[in-house]
């Protein structure tokens, strides 16, 4: 049986736990505030940075991962793996992809497949949390492959912005442009479609965003479902809450936005992440 390694990258936003128990190798974005730069998840974790993002007079930016760190990281793999498959946030959002193909092509490996998931934060760690436990249940290369193809269009992300000037100032707005001259009346419901950050949703208030959220919920068939929250765990457990009554407590994870996704959405967001098989 062939060994395979599954990475992806920081704007994942999978637990720690998680990675740790599904196996999961993750490049970290960069964070820069003027002249420092810090490794997402590695250097500054959520709480600091979203203490940091509320104090500091300066908007940070964010990067790609070098490709030379896509090299290091796969050649290091590949000394105790046969295999990669290695999956990012949208190119549409991100050069990550980009790097990770560069770093494919300098290596020549044919056995390392890059995949561009068309999503981000938890839409993305659904992806790859389903990839990695294929992978622990002894599933070939090939298999795992053909799987990913089917699971790229099912998986979503949607979520909810107190306010649209972080993802503005970072441009990934989008198409939820619209929503700007509008926010005063209404709370934007954002989610990833054909790889970009687009309106999907909009709702009166914070508590209306979770009723619509827990509607679409219903629609789909779903195993796991990933709340995740940017500095504000009572939010997340609210959610929790009322997800609970359509979906087993025990099938919902709580997750954080780290400091790249933190940085383009703000502190009070919130959304879910999942897989849908219908």
């Amino acid at each position: 049986m062939s060994k395979i390694a599954i990475v992806t990258d920081s704007t994942c936003d999978l637990p720690e736990k998680v990675i740790k128990e599904k196996n999961i190798t993750v490049i970290p974005l960069n964070v820069h505030f003027g002249e420092e730069t810090f490794l997402d998840g590695i250097d500054i974790k959520p709480n600091a940075f979203f203490e940091k993002l509320s104090t500091s007079d300066i908007h940070p930016q964010t990067s790609q991962p070098s490709v030379g760190r896509f090299v290091e990281t796969y050649n290091k793999l590949l000394k105790t793996h046969d295999s990669i498959i290695s999956i990012h946030i949208s190119a549409k959002l991100s050069a990550t992809h980009s790097s990770a193909l560069q770093a494919q092509k300098e290596i020549g490996n044919d056995n390392i497949k890059i995949i561009d998931s068309m999503n981000g934060t938890l839409g993305l760690g659904a992806m790859v949390y389903k990839i990695a436990s294929l992978n622990q249940s002894g599933e070939s290369f090939e298999n795992i492959l053909k799987e990913s193809e089917n699971i790229v269009p099912n998986a979503h992300f949607m979520g909810l912005v107190p306010t649209l000037e972080y993802l503005a100032k970072g441009g990934r707005i989008g198409k939820a442009r619209e929503f700007i001259g509008s926010l005063l009346k209404i709370k934007p419901i954002l989610g990833a479609v054909d790889g970009e950050i687009q309106s999907v949703g909009k709702a009166r208030s914070l508590l209306k965003g979770m009723d619509f959220i827990v509607e679409e919920l219903k629609k789909h068939k779903i195993e796991t479902v990933f709340i995740v929250h940017a500095n504000h765990l009572e939010r997340a457990d609210l959610l929790k809450s009322k997800v609970s009554e359509v979906i087993d407590s025990k099938n919902i994870i709580i997750a954080e936005f780290g400091p790249v996704v933190g940085t383009h959405l703000g502190p009070g967001s919130f959304g879910v992440g999942f897989l849908s098989s219908e």
